[in-house]
Protein backbone atom coordinates (compact mmCIF):
# COMPACT_ATOMS: atom_id res chain seq x y z
CA UNK A 1 0.00 0.00 0.00
CA UNK A 2 1.12 3.65 -0.72
CA UNK A 3 2.37 5.82 2.23
CA UNK A 4 0.69 9.35 2.73
CA UNK A 5 3.83 11.78 1.75
CA UNK A 6 4.31 14.50 4.84
CA UNK A 7 5.28 17.77 4.62
CA UNK A 8 8.85 18.03 3.63
CA UNK A 9 8.11 16.51 0.46
CA UNK A 10 8.94 18.72 -2.65
CA UNK A 11 6.46 16.76 -4.47
CA UNK A 12 3.96 18.18 -1.89
CA UNK A 13 5.38 21.86 -3.25
CA UNK A 14 4.92 21.26 -7.11
CA UNK A 15 1.90 22.03 -9.17
CA UNK A 16 0.61 18.76 -10.30
CA UNK A 17 0.75 18.45 -14.29
CA UNK A 18 -2.73 17.81 -16.04
CA UNK A 19 -3.90 13.87 -16.65
CA UNK A 20 -2.47 13.61 -20.71
CA UNK A 21 -5.82 12.58 -22.66
CA UNK A 22 -3.95 9.37 -23.45
CA UNK A 23 -4.25 8.55 -19.95
CA UNK A 24 -8.35 8.44 -19.67
CA UNK A 25 -9.41 4.94 -19.17
CA UNK A 26 -6.64 3.06 -18.85
CA UNK A 27 -5.25 0.69 -16.35
CA UNK A 28 -2.29 3.05 -15.73
CA UNK A 29 -4.38 5.52 -14.64
CA UNK A 30 -7.38 3.03 -12.52
CA UNK A 31 -3.99 1.75 -10.61
CA UNK A 32 -3.09 5.35 -9.65
CA UNK A 33 -6.68 6.05 -8.31
CA UNK A 34 -6.95 2.16 -6.96
CA UNK A 35 -3.44 3.38 -4.66
CA UNK A 36 -5.32 6.48 -3.67
CA UNK A 37 -8.41 4.99 -2.22
CA UNK A 38 -6.37 2.42 -0.54
CA UNK A 39 -4.18 4.80 1.11
CA UNK A 40 -7.20 7.07 2.12
CA UNK A 41 -9.29 4.14 3.73
CA UNK A 42 -7.10 3.28 6.98
CA UNK A 43 -7.26 7.01 7.91
CA UNK A 44 -10.53 6.93 9.41
CA UNK A 45 -10.56 10.62 10.03
CA UNK A 46 -9.29 11.19 6.41
CA UNK A 47 -12.62 12.40 3.98
CA UNK A 48 -9.81 13.10 0.83
CA UNK A 49 -6.68 12.43 -0.94
CA UNK A 50 -4.69 13.80 -3.75
CA UNK A 51 -2.78 12.14 -5.99
CA UNK A 52 0.71 14.41 -4.69
CA UNK A 53 -0.20 12.84 -1.26
CA UNK A 54 1.35 9.47 -2.28
CA UNK A 55 4.05 11.23 -4.54
CA UNK A 56 2.21 11.09 -7.85
CA UNK A 57 2.45 14.70 -9.55
CA UNK A 58 -0.75 14.67 -11.85
CA UNK A 59 -4.23 16.82 -11.09
CA UNK A 60 -6.51 14.10 -9.51
CA UNK A 61 -8.26 13.93 -5.56
CA UNK A 62 -10.70 11.28 -4.25
CA UNK A 63 -13.36 11.50 -1.75
CA UNK A 64 -14.46 9.48 0.32
CA UNK A 65 -18.37 10.61 -0.15
CA UNK A 66 -19.67 7.82 2.92
CA UNK A 67 -17.36 9.82 5.46
CA UNK A 68 -19.41 13.53 4.24
CA UNK A 69 -22.47 12.77 5.69
CA UNK A 70 -23.82 12.67 8.52
CA UNK A 71 -25.10 8.93 10.03
CA UNK A 72 -28.64 7.90 9.22
CA UNK A 73 -30.84 7.50 12.00
CA UNK A 74 -30.69 3.91 13.99
CA UNK A 75 -33.76 3.03 12.16
CA UNK A 76 -32.93 3.53 8.98
CA UNK A 77 -29.12 2.60 9.06
CA UNK A 78 -28.27 -0.64 6.86
CA UNK A 79 -28.21 -4.46 8.07
CA UNK A 80 -24.11 -4.03 7.53
CA UNK A 81 -21.62 -0.99 6.95
CA UNK A 82 -22.07 -0.01 3.54
CA UNK A 83 -19.03 -0.01 1.18
CA UNK A 84 -16.95 2.77 0.56
CA UNK A 85 -18.61 5.49 -1.45
CA UNK A 86 -15.67 7.43 -3.72
CA UNK A 87 -15.70 10.34 -6.19
CA UNK A 88 -13.10 10.86 -8.33
CA UNK A 89 -12.49 14.12 -9.60
CA UNK A 90 -9.53 14.61 -12.91
CA UNK A 91 -7.84 17.51 -13.45
CA UNK A 92 -10.49 19.78 -11.71
CA UNK A 93 -11.02 23.40 -12.28
CA UNK A 94 -12.52 25.84 -9.74
CA UNK A 95 -15.49 27.86 -11.61
CA UNK A 96 -17.08 29.58 -9.11
CA UNK A 97 -16.56 30.74 -5.80
CA UNK A 98 -19.56 32.46 -3.43
CA UNK A 99 -18.49 35.88 -2.80
CA UNK A 100 -18.03 35.29 0.74
CA UNK A 101 -15.37 33.27 2.99
CA UNK A 102 -15.76 31.91 6.81
CA UNK A 103 -13.30 30.62 8.89
CA UNK A 104 -13.28 26.28 9.13
CA UNK A 105 -11.62 23.57 11.07
CA UNK A 106 -9.08 21.97 9.39
CA UNK A 107 -6.47 19.31 9.27
CA UNK A 108 -4.10 17.25 6.67
CA UNK A 109 -3.45 13.81 6.54
CA UNK A 110 0.31 15.36 5.20
CA UNK A 111 0.85 17.43 8.06
CA UNK A 112 -0.45 14.97 10.99
CA UNK A 113 -1.14 16.49 14.58
CA UNK A 114 -1.32 19.98 12.90
CA UNK A 115 -4.86 21.89 12.95
CA UNK A 116 -5.95 25.68 12.35
CA UNK A 117 -8.46 27.21 10.81
CA UNK A 118 -8.60 28.31 6.90
CA UNK A 119 -10.65 30.73 5.19
CA UNK A 120 -12.80 28.79 2.55
CA UNK A 121 -15.67 29.80 0.51
CA UNK A 122 -19.10 28.69 1.53
CA UNK A 123 -19.89 27.33 -2.01
CA UNK A 124 -18.02 26.08 -4.52
CA UNK A 125 -18.50 24.87 -8.27
CA UNK A 126 -16.01 22.40 -9.81
CA UNK A 127 -15.61 21.14 -13.46
CA UNK A 128 -13.83 17.94 -13.73
CA UNK A 129 -13.17 14.60 -15.69
CA UNK A 130 -14.27 10.91 -14.50
CA UNK A 131 -11.28 8.05 -15.32
CA UNK A 132 -13.04 7.49 -18.35
CA UNK A 133 -12.67 11.14 -19.77
CA UNK A 134 -16.24 12.57 -19.25
CA UNK A 135 -16.68 16.05 -18.14
CA UNK A 136 -19.00 16.90 -15.35
CA UNK A 137 -19.67 19.85 -12.82
CA UNK A 138 -20.52 19.56 -9.69
CA UNK A 139 -21.00 22.51 -6.86
CA UNK A 140 -21.58 22.10 -3.40
CA UNK A 141 -21.42 23.97 0.05
CA UNK A 142 -19.91 23.47 3.90
CA UNK A 143 -17.90 20.29 3.99
CA UNK A 144 -17.22 19.80 -0.26
CA UNK A 145 -16.51 23.17 -0.52
CA UNK A 146 -13.98 22.80 1.76
CA UNK A 147 -12.85 19.53 0.71
CA UNK A 148 -12.78 21.36 -2.95
CA UNK A 149 -10.47 24.08 -2.13
CA UNK A 150 -8.49 22.21 0.32
CA UNK A 151 -7.37 19.93 -2.48
CA UNK A 152 -7.14 22.32 -5.71
CA UNK A 153 -4.46 23.72 -2.77
CA UNK A 154 -2.68 20.81 -3.28
CA UNK A 155 -2.95 20.06 -6.70
CA UNK A 156 -1.19 23.70 -6.37
CA UNK A 157 1.98 22.93 -4.18
CA UNK A 158 0.16 24.51 -1.24
CA UNK A 159 -0.75 23.14 1.94
CA UNK A 160 -3.71 24.48 4.41
CA UNK A 161 -0.72 25.57 6.76
CA UNK A 162 0.39 28.29 4.24
CA UNK A 163 -2.57 30.17 5.05
CA UNK A 164 -4.38 28.65 8.23
CA UNK A 165 -4.86 31.02 11.56
CA UNK A 166 -4.30 29.90 14.95
CA UNK A 167 -2.40 26.68 14.03
CA UNK A 168 -1.89 24.54 16.84
CA UNK A 169 0.03 20.89 17.01
CA UNK A 170 -1.44 17.25 18.93
CA UNK A 171 1.58 15.32 19.33
CA UNK A 172 1.20 11.29 19.29
CA UNK A 173 3.02 8.93 20.74
CA UNK A 174 4.45 7.78 17.71
CA UNK A 175 8.00 9.28 17.38
CA UNK A 176 7.18 11.87 19.68
CA UNK A 177 7.41 12.25 23.55
CA UNK A 178 4.23 11.97 25.59
CA UNK A 179 3.19 15.68 26.78
CA UNK A 180 1.85 14.32 29.72
CA UNK A 181 2.84 11.95 32.56
CA UNK A 182 -0.07 10.46 34.39
CA UNK A 183 -0.20 10.63 38.16
CA UNK A 184 -4.04 9.86 38.52
CA UNK A 185 -5.74 7.21 37.36
CA UNK A 186 -9.26 7.66 35.76
CA UNK A 187 -11.69 6.42 34.05
CA UNK A 188 -13.68 7.51 30.96
CA UNK A 189 -17.59 7.19 29.98
CA UNK A 190 -18.46 7.78 26.90
CA UNK A 191 -19.83 6.44 23.99
CA UNK A 192 -20.70 8.11 19.99
CA UNK A 193 -18.26 9.77 17.88
CA UNK A 194 -18.22 12.94 19.89
CA UNK A 195 -16.62 10.13 22.86
CA UNK A 196 -14.24 8.69 20.93
CA UNK A 197 -12.37 12.14 19.09
CA UNK A 198 -12.35 13.37 22.63
CA UNK A 199 -10.75 9.86 24.04
CA UNK A 200 -8.60 10.09 21.00
CA UNK A 201 -7.07 13.69 21.62
CA UNK A 202 -6.80 12.33 25.55
CA UNK A 203 -4.74 9.17 24.09
CA UNK A 204 -2.21 11.15 22.08
CA UNK A 205 -1.55 13.73 24.82
CA UNK A 206 -1.12 11.04 27.30
CA UNK A 207 -4.14 10.70 29.37
CA UNK A 208 -4.37 6.97 29.01
CA UNK A 209 -8.14 5.90 31.05
CA UNK A 210 -7.92 3.05 33.01
CA UNK A 211 -10.72 1.93 31.85
CA UNK A 212 -13.86 2.73 28.83
CA UNK A 213 -16.93 2.44 30.23
CA UNK A 214 -19.54 2.68 27.27
CA UNK A 215 -23.09 1.69 25.95
CA UNK A 216 -23.22 -2.05 25.46
CA UNK A 217 -23.44 -2.94 21.65
CA UNK A 218 -26.32 -1.90 20.05
CA UNK A 219 -28.69 -3.41 17.22
CA UNK A 220 -28.13 -1.49 14.01
CA UNK A 221 -29.63 -1.16 10.57
CA UNK A 222 -32.62 -3.20 9.40
CA UNK A 223 -30.95 -6.77 10.30
CA UNK A 224 -30.45 -5.17 13.87
CA UNK A 225 -26.69 -6.46 13.40
CA UNK A 226 -24.88 -5.99 16.77
CA UNK A 227 -22.22 -2.95 16.68
CA UNK A 228 -20.18 -1.68 19.18
CA UNK A 229 -19.93 1.76 20.07
CA UNK A 230 -16.86 4.55 18.62
CA UNK A 231 -15.74 4.49 22.17
CA UNK A 232 -15.37 1.13 22.46
CA UNK A 233 -13.85 0.29 19.16
CA UNK A 234 -11.31 3.72 20.09
CA UNK A 235 -10.47 1.64 23.02
CA UNK A 236 -9.88 -1.94 22.68
CA UNK A 237 -7.76 -0.65 19.38
CA UNK A 238 -5.66 1.10 21.93
CA UNK A 239 -5.73 -2.12 24.18
CA UNK A 240 -7.94 0.14 27.14
CA UNK A 241 -9.90 -2.35 28.65
CA UNK A 242 -13.63 -1.54 28.08
CA UNK A 243 -16.82 -2.34 30.70
CA UNK A 244 -20.38 -1.85 28.47
CA UNK A 245 -22.80 -2.37 31.42
CA UNK A 246 -26.62 -2.62 30.66
CA UNK A 247 -27.53 -0.43 33.76
CA UNK A 248 -25.39 1.23 36.67
CA UNK A 249 -27.04 -0.84 38.88
CA UNK A 250 -25.13 -1.65 42.42
CA UNK A 251 -22.73 -4.89 40.79
CA UNK A 252 -21.79 -2.17 38.18
CA UNK A 253 -20.74 0.59 40.66
CA UNK A 254 -18.82 -1.83 43.08
CA UNK A 255 -17.02 -2.91 39.71
CA UNK A 256 -15.96 0.20 38.68
CA UNK A 257 -15.23 1.40 42.46
CA UNK A 258 -13.26 -1.37 42.97
CA UNK A 259 -10.36 -0.07 39.70
CA UNK A 260 -9.56 2.57 42.18
CA UNK A 261 -9.66 5.67 39.55
CA UNK A 262 -9.33 8.95 41.19
CA UNK A 263 -11.17 10.58 38.73
CA UNK A 264 -13.32 10.02 35.71
CA UNK A 265 -13.95 12.09 32.71
CA UNK A 266 -17.68 12.03 31.05
CA UNK A 267 -18.59 12.75 27.11
CA UNK A 268 -22.07 12.05 26.19
CA UNK A 269 -22.08 8.50 27.97
CA UNK A 270 -25.87 8.38 27.42
CA UNK A 271 -26.84 7.02 31.03
CA UNK A 272 -27.63 9.37 34.32
CA UNK A 273 -24.87 9.08 36.72
CA UNK A 274 -26.48 7.77 39.86
CA UNK A 275 -25.14 10.26 43.36
CA UNK A 276 -23.53 6.32 44.02
CA UNK A 277 -21.31 6.75 41.13
CA UNK A 278 -19.89 10.55 41.09
CA UNK A 279 -19.20 9.81 45.00
CA UNK A 280 -16.94 6.47 44.14
CA UNK A 281 -14.17 9.11 42.81
CA UNK A 282 -12.12 11.02 45.21
CA UNK A 283 -11.24 13.74 42.80
CA UNK A 284 -14.78 13.97 41.01
CA UNK A 285 -16.19 13.48 37.88
CA UNK A 286 -15.83 16.27 35.14
CA UNK A 287 -18.19 16.49 31.65
CA UNK A 288 -17.67 17.86 28.68
CA UNK A 289 -20.75 20.10 27.94
CA UNK A 290 -20.78 22.32 24.61
CA UNK A 291 -22.52 25.53 25.91
CA UNK A 292 -21.27 28.50 28.06
CA UNK A 293 -23.00 26.86 31.08
CA UNK A 294 -25.42 27.77 33.05
CA UNK A 295 -27.13 28.85 29.74
CA UNK A 296 -28.63 25.37 27.69
CA UNK A 297 -28.40 22.84 29.88
CA UNK A 298 -29.19 19.52 28.58
CA UNK A 299 -29.25 17.52 25.67
CA UNK A 300 -28.88 19.71 22.47
CA UNK A 301 -27.15 23.12 23.90
CA UNK A 302 -25.50 23.49 20.23
CA UNK A 303 -29.17 22.71 17.89
CA UNK A 304 -30.42 25.37 20.63
CA UNK A 305 -27.96 28.24 20.31
CA UNK A 306 -28.19 28.31 16.78
CA UNK A 307 -31.86 28.05 16.79
CA UNK A 308 -31.64 30.88 18.89
CA UNK A 309 -29.47 33.12 16.26
CA UNK A 310 -27.21 33.18 19.16
CA UNK A 311 -23.53 34.76 17.69
CA UNK A 312 -21.44 33.23 20.59
CA UNK A 313 -21.14 29.56 21.98
CA UNK A 314 -18.15 27.49 23.76
CA UNK A 315 -17.69 24.94 25.68
CA UNK A 316 -17.39 24.39 29.18
CA UNK A 317 -15.91 21.55 31.73
CA UNK A 318 -17.92 21.07 34.80
CA UNK A 319 -17.88 19.36 37.76
CA UNK A 320 -20.96 16.30 37.63
CA UNK A 321 -23.23 16.43 40.24
CA UNK A 322 -26.75 14.78 40.78
CA UNK A 323 -28.94 17.72 38.85
CA UNK A 324 -28.58 17.84 35.04
CA UNK A 325 -25.68 20.51 34.12
CA UNK A 326 -25.32 22.27 37.29
CA UNK A 327 -22.15 21.11 38.55
CA UNK A 328 -19.40 23.67 39.42
CA UNK A 329 -17.52 25.02 36.59
CA UNK A 330 -14.01 23.55 36.58
CA UNK A 331 -12.86 25.75 32.66
CA UNK A 332 -14.79 27.23 29.84
CA UNK A 333 -13.74 29.33 26.81
CA UNK A 334 -16.02 30.60 24.18
CA UNK A 335 -16.02 31.08 20.28
CA UNK A 336 -18.23 33.12 17.70
CA UNK A 337 -20.83 31.96 15.79
CA UNK A 338 -20.79 32.85 12.19
CA UNK A 339 -23.90 33.99 10.66
CA UNK A 340 -23.72 30.68 7.91
CA UNK A 341 -22.42 28.54 10.05
CA UNK A 342 -24.99 25.54 10.21
CA UNK A 343 -23.98 22.79 12.79
CA UNK A 344 -22.07 20.55 10.39
CA UNK A 345 -19.23 23.11 10.68
CA UNK A 346 -19.89 24.39 13.75
CA UNK A 347 -19.92 20.96 15.93
CA UNK A 348 -16.47 19.03 15.13
CA UNK A 349 -15.09 22.99 15.71
CA UNK A 350 -16.76 22.49 19.47
CA UNK A 351 -15.60 18.99 20.13
CA UNK A 352 -12.36 19.69 19.02
CA UNK A 353 -12.71 22.89 21.52
CA UNK A 354 -13.83 21.02 24.08
CA UNK A 355 -11.62 17.94 23.58
CA UNK A 356 -8.52 20.40 23.73
CA UNK A 357 -9.98 22.32 26.84
CA UNK A 358 -10.34 19.18 28.59
CA UNK A 359 -6.37 18.36 27.69
CA UNK A 360 -5.13 21.76 29.02
CA UNK A 361 -7.28 21.57 32.24
CA UNK A 362 -6.77 17.87 33.35
CA UNK A 363 -2.96 18.45 34.78
CA UNK A 364 -3.74 21.88 36.93
CA UNK A 365 -6.79 19.91 38.12
CA UNK A 366 -4.94 16.72 38.90
CA UNK A 367 -2.45 19.00 40.79
CA UNK A 368 -5.67 20.25 43.00
CA UNK A 369 -4.62 24.02 41.36
CA UNK A 370 -8.23 24.28 40.37
CA UNK A 371 -10.38 26.94 42.08
CA UNK A 372 -14.26 25.69 40.52
CA UNK A 373 -16.67 28.66 40.08
CA UNK A 374 -20.13 27.78 41.11
CA UNK A 375 -23.10 28.33 38.23
CA UNK A 376 -25.49 31.14 38.84
CA UNK A 377 -28.84 28.65 38.79
CA UNK A 378 -31.24 31.94 38.20
CA UNK A 379 -29.23 32.51 34.78
CA UNK A 380 -30.05 28.63 33.76
CA UNK A 381 -31.86 27.72 30.78
CA UNK A 382 -32.22 24.66 29.00
CA UNK A 383 -31.94 22.58 26.07
CA UNK A 384 -34.31 20.00 25.36
CA UNK A 385 -33.95 16.67 23.10
CA UNK A 386 -35.20 17.21 19.21
CA UNK A 387 -37.64 15.31 17.81
CA UNK A 388 -37.67 14.53 13.59
CA UNK A 389 -40.57 16.34 13.49
CA UNK A 390 -39.19 19.65 14.69
CA UNK A 391 -37.25 19.50 11.05
CA UNK A 392 -40.75 21.17 9.53
CA UNK A 393 -40.45 24.17 8.25
CA UNK A 394 -43.39 27.05 7.29
CA UNK A 395 -42.27 28.89 4.37
CA UNK A 396 -43.97 31.76 5.02
CA UNK A 397 -42.20 32.15 8.75
CA UNK A 398 -39.83 34.53 9.23
CA UNK A 399 -36.29 34.22 7.24
CA UNK A 400 -34.51 34.02 10.40
CA UNK A 401 -36.58 31.51 12.19
CA UNK A 402 -36.29 29.16 9.00
CA UNK A 403 -32.77 30.07 8.53
CA UNK A 404 -32.18 29.08 12.09
CA UNK A 405 -33.79 25.78 12.09
CA UNK A 406 -32.12 25.04 8.25
CA UNK A 407 -29.06 25.71 10.23
CA UNK A 408 -29.36 23.86 13.71
CA UNK A 409 -30.70 20.50 12.43
CA UNK A 410 -27.95 20.52 9.12
CA UNK A 411 -26.35 17.11 10.95
CA UNK A 412 -28.78 15.57 12.69
CA UNK A 413 -32.48 15.42 11.68
CA UNK A 414 -32.53 17.66 8.83
CA UNK A 415 -35.25 20.39 7.38
CA UNK A 416 -38.10 19.57 5.35
CA UNK A 417 -41.63 21.10 4.08
CA UNK A 418 -44.62 19.73 2.77
CA UNK A 419 -45.35 21.11 -0.95
CA UNK A 420 -48.72 19.47 -2.76
CA UNK A 421 -49.17 17.18 0.38
CA UNK A 422 -45.67 15.64 -0.17
CA UNK A 423 -42.46 15.77 1.83
CA UNK A 424 -39.67 17.77 0.31
CA UNK A 425 -36.11 17.56 2.45
CA UNK A 426 -34.06 20.32 2.31
CA UNK A 427 -30.61 19.59 1.23
CA UNK A 428 -28.98 23.00 0.43
CA UNK A 429 -30.25 26.73 1.64
CA UNK A 430 -29.29 30.09 2.11
CA UNK A 431 -30.21 33.33 3.82
CA UNK A 432 -29.59 36.61 1.64
CA UNK A 433 -30.81 39.96 2.01
CA UNK A 434 -33.00 38.96 4.47
CA UNK A 435 -35.08 36.25 2.79
CA UNK A 436 -34.34 32.55 3.27
CA UNK A 437 -34.22 30.39 -0.12
CA UNK A 438 -34.54 26.91 -0.26
CA UNK A 439 -31.96 25.77 -3.15
CA UNK A 440 -31.87 21.88 -3.80
CA UNK A 441 -34.07 19.22 -1.81
CA UNK A 442 -35.19 15.92 -2.21
CA UNK A 443 -38.94 15.05 -3.21
CA UNK A 444 -40.22 12.30 -1.26
CA UNK A 445 -39.62 9.27 -3.46
CA UNK A 446 -37.24 10.98 -6.04
CA UNK A 447 -33.63 12.15 -6.37
CA UNK A 448 -32.49 15.46 -5.39
CA UNK A 449 -33.05 18.52 -7.78
CA UNK A 450 -32.77 22.27 -7.71
CA UNK A 451 -35.63 23.88 -6.14
CA UNK A 452 -37.99 26.14 -8.12
CA UNK A 453 -40.97 27.63 -5.88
Amino acid sequence: MKEIVQDGAPVLRDVAKPVPEELFGTNELAVIIKDMKEALDPELEGVALAAPQIAVSYRIFVVRKDRTLPPPPAEEAPSAPPPPEYEVYINPEIMKTSRKRVPMDEGCLSVRGVYGAAKRHERVTLRARTIEGSRFERSAGGLMAQIFEHEIDHLNGTLFIDHAEHLIEIKSDVGHAMSHTPKHEFAFFGTPAVASETLAMLIEHGFIPKVVVTSPDAPRGRGLVLTPSPAKTLALAENIPVLTPEKLDPETLNTISALGCDYAVVVAYGKLFPEELINAFPKGVLNVHYSLLPKYRGATPLETALLAGDTETGVTIQQMVRELDAGDIIAQESTPIAPTETARELRPRLIHMGAALLVDTLPAFERGEVAPIAQDASLATRAYKIKKEDGLLDLTASAAENWNKYRAYADSIGTYFIQDGKRMKITSAECAKGTFRVLRVIPEGKREVAYVA
